[in-house]
């Protein structure tokens, strides 16, 4: 299910690109956190570990799965996004088919009326991830069986995440293009996923690879994937990219002062998009956000291969919670003043922001666990 992949010689110059900007890195100073304390960890049914959360109507979402090897399953909870401490509840699940039965509900979108999430398990020859869809409401998800073709085969890339726009449920992920692995997008038809036309902004070229690795639905109807675009034409320069869309309209975004070596990895807009948007990344090995064609003037955070982060937004406040080489934070953004707390550590998973509540997946390795707190405080100094 790896799919065909850049040639040899591509591949070299990015590792050897690789290696050399990392020895180019700026050494960066320390910085030192405001201790932000009171964040609780929440005691999830059935033992959950969660790999996801998001706010889904008057409900707080949390998935993932039970148990480990064999022995795994999936697992929802919910929670009233109005209570400062829900009572989490399992959601019933009906798998249907032998993946389903072991998969990890990896992400999760819904309208207030359905919700769609995807399970990833790894099966098959190489262990590769095998993808199940779910969908239903709330109050119970079935695993909807696809033709192996649809997310697997010889040409297949990987799935980034299952997000909505104004045209209903969209699945994001990569498909084997004629310059290898290009973003693609599948829409339902009935309980069906079938893979839609490429559109040209996520397509590789010869001297242009595209590297897409989230997505998430803005407020105006339309989706945003981060990610980045190894340009060739001169070199090797890797430069965070966003690509913004609905339908089959989609437009690419370098973003601003990318450096040599740059990847977006989340991005929250204001309603309408067209106002502003702000994305977290990293660049030369710092935590980086930009936002109005600029990057702002952030504390110094070193990043490593495994970090990453998730912008979120509250009124006219950014927060974006990111791991420091393991380290959690949260920057919290107002004009061109920004602010630094401490977070539980680990590589940051998921957040969602509800209300003044922040619900963050983070933890260390393969483990996770579901952290909150209430930010008022926070969101009005």
């Amino acid at each position: 299910m790896n799919g065909r992949r850049a040639p040899a010689a591509i591949a070299l110059a990015l590792a050897l690109s690789a290696c050399t900007l990392s020895t180019e890195q700026p050494t960066l100073r320390p910085t030192t956190p405001v201790v932000l304390t009171g964040w609780e960890t929440v005691d999830l049914p059935g033992g959950l570990i969660p790999a996801t959360v998001g706010s889904v109507g008057g409900d707080v979402l949390v998935a993932g799965s039970v148990g480990a090897g064999a022995d795994r399953a999936p697992a929802l909870a919910r929670g009233s996004a109005d209570d400062s401490s829900p009572d989490w509840q399992p959601v019933p699940l009906q798998p249907t088919t032998p993946y389903g039965k072991v998969a990890s509900l990896a992400s999760l979108a819904g309208d207030g009326r359905s919700v769609i999430a995807l399970g990833a398990a790894h099966g098959g020859a190489h262990a590769n991830f095998r993808w199940t869809v779910w969908d239903g409401t709330s109050a119970g998800l079935v695993d909807r069986p696809q033709a192996f073709e649809t997310f697997g085969g010889q040409e297949a890339g990987s799935l980034l995440g299952v997000v909505r726009d104004g045209n209903g449920p969209l699945i994001v992920g990569t498909w084997a293009g004629a310059h290898g692995l290009d973003g693609a997008l599948w829409r339902t038809e009935g309980h069906r996923w079938i893979r839609q036309p490429t559109p040209a902004a996520l397509a590789n070229t010869a001297d242009r690879q595209v590297a897409p690795r989230t997505a998430v639905g803005q407020p105006d109807g339309t989706v945003t994937i981060d990610g980045s675009v190894i340009d060739l034409s001169d070199g090797v320069r890797q430069s965070a990219a966003v690509w913004q869309g609905s339908g089959t309209d989609w437009r690419l975004s370098l973003l601003p002062d990318p450096g040599q070596r740059s990847e977006a990895w989340s991005t929250a807009c204001a309603e309408p998009v067209s106002a502003e948007c702000w994305t977290v990344g990293s660049r030369e090995g710092a935590v980086t956000v930009w936002s109005d064609g600029a990057r702002a003037s952030l504390p110094e955070l070193p990043v490593g291969d495994a970090d990453t982060g998730v912008i979120t937004r509250h009124d006219d406040r950014v927060v974006a919670a990111v791991s420091t080489n393991g380290q959690g934070r949260l920057l919290v953004g107002h004009g061109d003043a920004w602010r630094l707390y401490t977070a539980p550590d680990g590589v940051v998973r998921a957040a969602a922001l509800v209300g003044t509540r922040m619900y963050l997946v983070s933890g260390p390795g393969g483990s996770a666990a579901l952290s909150v707190r209430d930010l008022a405080d926070v969101l009005s100094s």
